[in-house]
C-alpha cells in the first residue's frame, strides 16, 4: 500500500478533510443511485438544538439499517456526512474474494504474517478454534510496512455472512470513508482511538467507581469515588473555542444540560464525550452522547458536540431499525442504541465534576496536513504498546472515493459493543485499583 507523504487539508472547510463538503458531495452525487440512496432528508427541525442533521435513506441496503445519518456545522456539511456514511457501508458490505482459505494454524506456519483472531478485542464465537478453516484477505500493516492476512469476516462488514464468523458479533469499528485513501485511513484511526479512549474512561470513572461505591465503601480511602470520577474531568465550557462554545450555547439556550468529559489518553490524542440529558417522554432515552477524537483538540470537541445533537434528533425521529424501547429485551451489544429511561443524573459522566479542566490545557496537535495527523496517531498507538495497525482497502475501484477498515489488535471497544475486555483494559483496572488502595491513608477529599 503506497500512501502519499503529504495531503494538505482544505483550508476553507475545516481541519480534517482534503476537499470541501461541496466538492465531496458533487463527486458523490452521480453515484447515489448506484449506492442505493433514494432520498436525502433534513431532520434538524425535529429537535430544537439547531445543529444540522441529515438522513441518507437506502431502502435496499444489505445492512440492518436503511437510514444513515450525518451532522455538521452547515446543512451541506451534514448532508455530505450522511451520504458518506452510506458510501462507507455500501463499500464495506460488498463481497470479497478470499485470498486464502485455510485455518489460522496453517497460515501461521507460512511466510506471510497472519492476524490471530484471539488478539483482536471482540468476543469470539463459541465454536472458534485455530484449526477451523476460514476465509482470509490481505491487509497492510502501517507500523511494520508488510502484508498481513486477516479474517474476511473482520475485514468487511457483513450482517449475513457466507460462513461461520470467528466472532460473535459484527462491528463497523474502524470502517471509514474519505475523498482519498489517506483521508479514509485518518478517519478510521480516529474512530478506533475514540472508542478505545472512551472505553478506558468508562471502565475507571464509571464501572470501577460503581464497584468501589457499592462493594468497597468501608474499605476504600476517603474521597475514592470523587477521585475516580475526576480522573476524567469535565471541560470548562466557558473556555471552549468560539465555534464549540457556540454549539454549547445552543444546547444551553434549548434548556438541555450538557457536560463534556475529557477522556484523552496520555499518548497525545484529544478525546471527548459530550453527554446531554433531558426527559423527553417514556419512549425516548433520557440521555444522549456524542464522541470525538482528533490530534486537533478543537476538531475533536466539535465532533463530539455535533454527534450529541445527531443522537438526539435520530432518537426523536425514531426510524432507525436498531433502536429499542425502554423495557425491551436486548442483547448486550445493543446497549448503545437502547432507549434507557432510568438515569442517575448525579453519576459519571452526567454528574457535576468537583474539578474542571480549561480547554487550553488539553493535549493538542493542530496541523494543516492529513498525513501529519496520521503520523501523530500512529505514534500514539505505538506508544500504547500496539504492534500492528492493519488497513484493508474496501474501496470499489471505479467510484471516486475510498473506504477502509483499520484493525488495531489490542485496542478496546467494550463501551460500544459490550464484547471483550482486553489485556490493556484489565491492566488499567488493576493498576487504578492498586493506586486507589495506595491512597488509603491519604486524605483526598470527602469520605465515601
Amino acid at each position: 500500500m503506497r500512501l502519499r507523504t503529504s495531503v494538505p487539508k482544505h483550508r476553507a472547510s475545516g481541519r480534517h478533510r482534503e476537499c470541501s463538503s461541496a466538492e465531496t458531495f458533487e463527486r458523490v452525487r452521480p453515484h447515489l443511485r448506484r449506492i442505493g440512496v433514494t432520498r436525502i432528508a433534513d431532520i434538524t427541525g425535529l429537535d430544537r438544538i439547531g445543529i444540522p442533521v441529515y438522513n441518507a435513506i437506502v431502502p435496499r441496503s444489505a445492512d440492518e439499517l436503511s437510514v444513515y445519518n450525518g451532522k455538521g456545522g452547515t446543512p451541506l456539511d451534514a448532508m455530505t456526512s450522511a451520504v458518506m456514511e452510506a458510501v462507507e457501508r455500501f463499500c464495506a458490505w460488498q463481497p470479497m474474494r478470499p485470498a486464502r482459505i485455510a485455518s489460522h494454524t496453517e497460515l501461521a506456519a507460512g511466510s506471510v504474517p497472519v492476524l490471530d483472531p484471539v488478539s483482536h478485542n471482540m468476543k469470539l464465537h463459541r465454536n472458534f478454534h485455530h484449526d477451523r478453516v476460514m476465509s482470509w484477505v490481505p491487509g497492510f500493516d502501517l507500523l511494520n510496512e508488510e502484508t498481513v492476512y486477516v479474517p474476511l469476516c473482520l475485514a468487511g462488514y457483513y450482517v449475513r455472512y457466507h460462513e461461520q464468523s470467528c466472532y460473535r458479533i459484527t462491528s463497523t469499528n474502524g470502517v471509514a470513508s474519505g475523498n482519498s485513501l489517506e483521508e479514509a485511513i485518518c478517519h478510521a484511526l480516529i474512530e478506533v482511538i475514540e472508542r478505545d479512549d472512551w472505553t478506558m474512561a468508562d471502565l475507571v470513572s464509571h464501572r470501577l467507581k460503581t464497584v468501589v461505591r457499592t462493594r468497597m465503601a468501608k474499605s476504600a480511602p476517603p474521597g475514592a469515588v470523587t477521585w475516580l470520577e475526576d480522573r476524567h474531568p469535565a471541560v470548562d465550557l466557558g473556555t471552549l473555542p468560539p465555534q464549540a462554545h457556540r454549539y454549547a450555547r445552543m444546547f444551553e439556550d434549548a434548556g438541555v444540560q450538557l457536560v463534556i468529559r475529557d477522556v484523552s489518553s496520555d499518548t497525545g490524542i484529544a478525546s471527548f464525550g459530550a453527554v446531554v440529558r433531558e426527559d423527553l417522554g417514556p419512549t425516548v432515552a433520557q440521555s444522549h452522547a456524542g464522541y470525538g477524537s482528533h490530534p486537533d483538540a478543537e476538531v475533536a470537541v466539535l465532533r463530539a458536540l455535533t454527534e450529541a445533537a445527531q443522537s438526539r434528533v435520530v432518537d426523536l425521529q425514531g426510524v432507525r431499525e436498531d433502536l429499542n424501547l425502554p423495557g425491551a429485551k436486548i442483547e448486550p451489544w445493543q446497549q448503545l442504541t437502547y432507549r434507557g429511561h432510568q438515569l442517575d443524573a448525579g453519576d459519571w459522566p452526567f454528574g457535576n465534576c468537583t474539578t474542571s479542566v480549561p480547554f487550553g490545557r488539553i493535549v493538542n496537535h493542530p496541523s494543516d496536513d492529513i498525513m501529519t495527523d496520521v503520523t501523530v496517531m500512529l505514534d500514539g498507538i505505538r506508544a500504547r504498546g500496539m504492534r500492528r495497525v492493519i488497513v484493508v482497502d474496501l474501496s470499489v475501484p471505479d467510484l471516486p472515493f475510498h473506504v477502509v477498515r483499520v484493525i488495531v489488535p489490542g485496542m478496546e471497544s467494550f463501551a460500544f459493543d459490550q464484547g471483550r475486555l482486553g489485556p490493556r483494559a484489565l491492566a488499567r483496572w488493576d493498576g487504578t485499583l492498586k493506586e486507589l488502595i495506595g491512597l488509603r491513608d491519604t486524605r483526598v477529599g470527602e469520605r465515601v
